[in-house]
């Protein structure tokens, strides 16, 4: 038992050594330097210097150390300043966008208002075309009439009722209305009295 004390004894010397040179170390390394620190941030404080601040430019200064302490990158790495301009490249873009739009559309109305008034002039021409054809037919259509009334006017009563009372009555009472009154009673005579009483009738009504 007093082999087994003696051998132990070593043991517990190396221990006392160890717990000694770890308390050395506290008293005059760690607390000492938590002192300084202490002061150190104290006095930066009151002088207005943001130590957190300082603290990431220098650790982002530092190899290794930058990459595990947040500097005020996004996190894509970027700074907040390079973020600012790339966001106003970015909007100077959208507005050069925005203005080549507006430049379209600006063009795409003047054409568009180009076409409406060459529609409207076609749309007038047109019309004017029609209007003149129109009249160059109602015009030829009185022409013929006129001459066929000049031909009737020269035919006698008796051929001019024969070709009538084979006409619709509104076929014959146009061609009656316009021959003269003369010849309309001579033509009158010549056909029955129902067909002439038809005639005179709807002549009287024009």
């Amino acid at each position: 038992m007093a082999r087994k004390k003696k051998k132990a004894a070593p043991v517990e010397v190396e221990e006392k050594k160890g717990h000694s040179t770890f308390q050395w170390i506290v008293f005059v390394v760690f607390i000492p330097l938590l002192f300084a620190l202490t002061i150190a941030l104290i006095v930066m404080t009151i002088a207005g210097v943001n130590v957190f601040e300082k603290t990431k430019e220098v650790a982002a200064n530092i190899p290794y150390v930058s990459e595990w302490v947040d500097t005020g990158s996004g996190q894509d790495g970027k700074s907040d300043s390079e973020k600012v301009v790339e966001l106003q490249a970015e909007i100077k873009n959208k507005e050069a966008e925005i203005d080549s739009l507006q430049g379209k559309l600006t063009d795409s109305e003047k054409k568009i208002e180009q076409l409406l008034t060459e529609q409207d002039r076609l749309n007038a021409e047109y019309k004017q075309l029609q209007q003149q054809q129109q009249q160059t037919v109602k015009e030829k259509e009185t022409q013929q009439t006129s001459n066929v009334i000049k031909t009737y006017e020269t035919m006698d009563e008796k051929s001019i009722a024969g070709i009538v009372i084979n006409l619709t009555d509104a076929e014959a009472v146009n061609i009656l209305k316009q021959l003269s009154v003369e010849k309309q009673a001579a033509v009158l005579e010549q056909v029955d009295a129902v067909k002439a009483a038809e005639y005179t009738k709807l002549l009287s009504n024009e």
